[in-house]
């Protein structure tokens, strides 16, 4: 007869096996959901680089053909045909099919299609009031640039179509389209061989680019091109996407996915271990628990330092430049967390003028707060040689771009003040748009208003991006507002934003009742909007960081 000893052990051999097969269980599951997980980033990363590169050398073919046109429009001008809508169309087409596109059109200085390989369209578009696809080519008008766009759907030809712009240097531009096969065609000697020795995963997995009938023009390994695309089976994970008209496929072999089988085999062998030894899992947790005790409380001293670190690399003395009365300047920063991503700036970039700015970065933490110091230092440094603002947010987003393998990114509103006239000279990249403050508002009809802009692309987020500035005059007396989405994104218990509008109300309603813009070396205005926030979202975690900036224009230095 079995002992009850003996069958103490039986039960606890089973209870064992059973934690064993459900360990094992529970593993494998994890393992293909974290395959599964890493892959899908992995091809969204991959995807986004390869589109870079691909669009760039689409982009140049398509841009050397918009500017053979300009340099042929002096001499077709000059032909008795060119002011006859139907000869010039048909001249136009055939010039077309000559360059190996689908579409040519010539605008004049004013907006108007004049001219074009379609004879139906000529006169029938102002770019000065389109909408959709056109509207962005209207800033060729005034800007001595290219546009470019991707390969986009077109309501008015029914298929995917790409278009792109060169200014004409004595008004107007020129605009050339092409459709998803004919843009495969001008650009593919370009594409040809662009993934060569770009490899995913090690020496494993690749991109492949191919016609649209399936011929590979560019291959993982050089001198492959030429071979006819399969589908790599169920041995690999794969995926396809259309980029400028060229079918685009990422392959990674199972075999060597991020997530290798020995994680399984490793992780079982160790819950094995711990079920057989009770008494080594007993002393585990109480080492653990004492070890993360400790680990808990080194970082909350190293956070406590970073936090200290962070508030001193930001101006804290007001004012700041107590001999310069031209204007008054205040900021302030409350972060969400120990430490933030917000930032504030502002210095002298000339004898007259002060650059300023506020800026907030993706995400929270200390990844946001490192990469705030590196944008804040960036900025500075490009600002304080004197370039151009424009050039200044370009050149800090082509360093921010550099090396930025967390795809983290910045949005900033920076202004250029000439202190003798009151001129600001501001770029938005991506940010929330200013509120000036008016110290007329018999002139402008009310004391605050938005400074609407079309932003521009946010800092980081990929290079090669062009920035454009633009100008504001403040009036002696006058104040620009700047802040960040922690002011106006700050739900209350029921999920209700605090907003624009509400921001717009308590400013107009702070003017109305006589509170100074400025007392002393404080601003009443980012106190009091700061205290009708924490009000809007009482009993409701802080959102995200709360900063804000204001500038008041006090007029010329007087002599």
């Amino acid at each position: 007869m079995m002992t009850a000893q003996r069958r103490l052990a039986w039960r606890l051999v089973g209870a064992v096996a059973i934690a064993f097969i459900a360990s094992l269980a529970l593993t494998w599951v994890l393992h293909v959901r974290m395959t599964e997980n890493e892959i899908r980033n992995l091809f969204e990363n991959v995807f986004h680089d390869v589109s870079v590169d691909i669009r760039w050398q689409v982009d140049k073919r398509m841009l050397r053909q918009a500017m053979v046109v300009r340099d042929k429009l002096y001499e077709m001008r000059e032909e008795t045909w060119w002011n006859d809508p139907d000869e010039s169309s048909r001249r136009l087409r055939a010039f077309a099919d000559e360059l190996g596109v689908d579409e040519i059109c010539i605008v004049d200085a004013k907006g108007i299609l004049t001219h074009s390989a379609r004879r139906e369209e000529v006169g029938a578009l102002d770019f000065t009031k389109a909408e959709g696809q056109a509207k962005e080519f209207a800033e060729l008008l005034d800007d001595k640039c290219e546009v470019t766009q991707t390969l986009l759907p077109s309501s008015i030809h029914g298929e995917m179509v790409k278009y792109v712009g060169v200014w004409v240097p004595d008004g107007g531009f020129v605009q050339v389209g092409a459709f998803a096969k004919t843009l495969r065609n001008l650009s593919r000697t370009a594409v040809i061989g662009i993934t060569n020795d770009w490899h995913v995963t090690g020496g494993d997995g690749g991109i492949y680019i191919t016609t649209g009938n399936g011929t590979i023009i560019s291959h993982p390994e050089s001198g492959c091109e030429g071979g006819q695309w399969q589908d790599p089976g169920e041995d690999s994970y794969y995926e396809k996407r259309i980029i400028e008209g060229f079918p685009v496929y990422i392959v990674i072999p199972k075999q060597t996915a991020i997530v290798e089988r020995r994680v399984l085999v490793a992780t079982s062998a160790f819950l094995n271990g711990m079920a057989l030894v009770l008494a080594a899992i007993l002393v585990g947790i109480v080492i653990a628990g004492y070890v993360r005790s400790q680990i808990a409380a080194q970082r909350a001293k190293e956070m406590e330092m970073a936090a200290g670190i962070q508030e001193n690399a930001l101006p804290r003395t007001f004012p700041p430049f107590p001999g310069e009365k031209r204007i008054d300047i205040f900021a302030d920063m409350k972060p969400a967390k120990d430490v933030g991503g917000d930032f504030y700036d502002f210095y002298f970039t000339g004898p007259h003028s002060i650059t300023f700015l506020v800026a907030d970065v993706s995400g929270k933490g200390v990844p946001a707060a490192l990469f705030m110091m590196r944008a804040k230092i960036t900025i500075k440094g490009i600002a304080q040689t004197g370039k151009p603002l424009a050039d200044v947010v370009y050149e800090a987003n082509e360093a921010l771009s550099q090396d930025n393998d967390a795809n983290m990114f910045v949005t900033a509103w920076i202004g250029e003040i000439n202190l003798d006239t009151g001129v600001v000279t501001y770029v938005n990249a991506g940010h929330n748009p200013p509120i000036i403050l008016s110290n007329w508002p018999e002139v402008e009809g009310c004391r605050a208003k938005y400074l609407r802009s079309k932003p521009g692309l946010v800092l980081g987020g990929m290079q090669g991006m062009k920035y454009k500035s633009q100008t504001v005059t403040l009036e002696r007396g006058d104040a620009l507002y700047l802040y960040t989405d922690g002011i106006t994104e700050q739900p209350d218990e029921k999920n209700e934003l605090f907003g624009e509008e509400r921001l717009l109300r308590t400013l107009e309603g702070m003017l109305a009742s006589g509170t100074p813009v400025f007392s002393d070396a404080e601003s009443s205005v980012l106190r009091t909007v700061l205290d009708s926030v924490q009000a809007h979202g009482l009993g409701v975690e802080q959102a995200d960081d709360r900063t804000q900036l204001i500038l008041r224009f006090n007029g010329p230095r007087q002599v």
